[in-house]
């Protein structure tokens, strides 16, 4: 499947690694949550980076102690009408405090695409049939913001009271 990021299609070079699949020496190697706890220190040893993916219903405290060595986490949509991911996503950012790879598979729409992205989300894993001008339109559609999100863009308050960006604290004070 075709990964896209914000400008398009990007070059993947992550593996995803069947369970009953060996690790290659120096891949990028997707696996399931499950396999990464069983098997994290083979995984470690063998791949040149550790990626891992999880489903909307995950206890994201089972992938707290593997975050900091993960170059990419995958989550994947059961469905356009679960909105679990997008919290995952949040919480992953701000509470969890992963900075690298958060990517979005599954079947979602490209109008989700810019609500994804200010969750948190670097990069989409897609199908063919997704539209990337329907995704350039979707990300165009709005320049401002009342709420904050994970993506720090500052807010129509910030701007009004001469800020170009959210205070990193998260709070609405300045």
């Amino acid at each position: 499947m075709p990964v896209v990021d914000r400008n398009g299609p990007i070059e993947d070079s992550w593996t995803v690694l069947a369970d009953d699949t060996a690790a290659v020496k120096g891949a990028r190697a997707i696996v399931t949550l499950e396999r990464l706890k069983n098997e994290h220190n083979s995984l470690f040893a063998e791949a040149s980076e550790v990626g891992v993916e999880i489903a909307g219903d995950v206890d994201l405290d089972e992938l707290k102690p593997f975050l900091p060595q993960l170059g990419v986490v995958v989550v994947r949509f059961d469905g356009m009408k679960d909105g679990r991911p997008f919290s995952i996503g949040r919480l992953l950012r701000e509470r969890y405090g992963y900075e690298k790879d958060l990517r979005a598979a599954g079947p979602f729409i490209p109008d989700q695409a810019l609500f994804l992205l200010r969750c948190g989300f670097t990069t989409f894993d897609v199908d063919e049939t997704f539209s990337i001008e329907t995704l350039k339109r979707a990300l165009a559609a709005y320049s401002v913001w009342y709420q904050r999100a994970s993506d720090r863009t500052a807010t129509i308050l910030d701007k009004r009271h001469g800020g170009d960006a959210a205070p990193t604290n998260g709070n609405n004070a300045s």
